[in-house]
């Protein structure tokens, strides 16, 4: 019988043991995800385990190179560098390369951009964005979308806000000697990868909601008015009115989060996260995400993609490892007990033997 029991224990104590070898580490992990689910960096820093390999960093490197996208590039080779991960020298000559010719390239970018608003590149883009300071861009979007919308055709209401909300942040650009030109760019970049249909589809769901509805029909008939005269100054003045202060204020954020983003990342950077983001809170927190890790975050976007910046529901899988925990930890308590009440018995028999054994030989 006892031979018996500490066979039953012993195969509960082997059993307890693989169990804690199986279920802690993704219990573990599932917990510590939950812990940082608003920290970005930390985040994508625990995520990243088991995903940023030597041979993944090297392949993503090359399809940046191949793409000519530099800044990708190098923002893996500072991943790599930061996990001890050794680059073959030949692609960093490769990226060498490429940055001996960007210059030259952002020159001739540069130029095509403030004429003909093309976006593509960093420096396409710091041109064209020198042409929407004036305010032109936003002013031909808005009337554009504004008269479709004046008429009941069929309307790019996320457009036709962006727009508004350009003139009015111009407005206040010039007013602020700058100030707001962080919020100029981003509003200029969304727009622009709005009207690209670069935006993710559930973000272009989604900015579509927050322009619905925003729009002030007779503010924007005012604005029209000027624009048809080419008033951009009556223009101006007009947009401030024409989408409503609670989505004036959202998209001003947004705008705010996307400049601050394309600041740290460049313009592939911002377009990078917006064709994954869901909402404006995501381009925030790749905002966060870039503020915390300015060289790595678009590798980090690269590999992880939106679960760099949200948690998300706790899947089926976590919550059940997190069971199987809380279970395990049950099973241990049980054990326990039981081996308290096997240690409790035993030393009550031999406290009992011990005074028989006393009373015999008092007698």
């Amino acid at each position: 019988m006892r031979i018996a029991r500490v066979i039953v224990s012993s195969s509960i104590i082997v059993a307890l043991a693989v169990g804690s070898a199986v279920i802690a580490p993704p219990a573990l992990q599932s917990w510590q995800l939950q812990q940082v689910k608003d920290d970005p960096a930390e985040l994508s820093r625990l995520r990243l385990a088991g995903i940023a390999t030597q041979d993944r960093i090297a392949h993503e490197i090359d399809r940046a190179l191949a793409a000519g996208d530099l800044g990708l590039a190098e923002s893996f080779i500072t991943l790599a560098t930061e996990r001890g991960i050794a680059i073959a020298p030949e692609r960093i000559a490769r990226t060498e390369a490429l940055k001996a010719n960007a210059l030259a390239q952002a020159v001739s970018d540069f130029g095509h951009g403030f004429i003909a608003g093309e976006r593509e590149s960093d420096a396409a883009f710091a041109g064209a964005l020198v042409g929407d300071i004036s305010g032109f861009g936003d002013l031909r979007d808005l009337a554009r979308e504004g008269r479709k919308f004046i008429d009941g055709e069929r309307t790019d209401e996320t457009v036709l806000a962006l727009a508004a909300v350009g003139l009015a942040i111009t407005a206040a650009t010039w007013i602020s000697l700058g100030g707001g030109l962080p919020a100029r760019g981003g509003v200029s970049a969304v727009k622009a990868a709005s009207k690209a249909k670069l935006l993710s589809p559930v973000l272009t769901a989604n900015l579509g909601r927050m322009a619905a509805g925003a729009v002030d029909r007779p503010a924007l008939a005012t604005s029209l008015g000027a624009a048809a005269r080419l008033d951009l100054a009556a223009a101006k003045a007009a947009a401030g009115g024409i989408v409503r202060p609670a989505a004036l204020a959202r998209f001003t954020t947004l705008g705010q989060d996307a400049g601050a983003l394309y600041a740290r990342t460049g313009q592939r950077g911002l377009r990078q996260v917006l064709a994954v983001a869901e909402d404006a809170g995501d381009v925030g927190r790749a905002a966060k995400l870039a503020a915390a890790k300015p060289s790595t975050a678009r590798a980090v976007l690269k590999l992880l993609g939106r679960s760099a910046l949200v948690l998300g529901a706790l899947s089926l899988q976590a919550a059940g490892w997190m069971l199987a925990l809380l279970g395990y930890a049950l099973a241990i308590a049980m054990a326990a007990q039981r081996f308290g009440w096997w240690l409790g018995g035993l030393g009550r028999k031999r406290r009992a033997l011990a005074h028989a054994e006393a009373s015999a030989a008092s007698t």
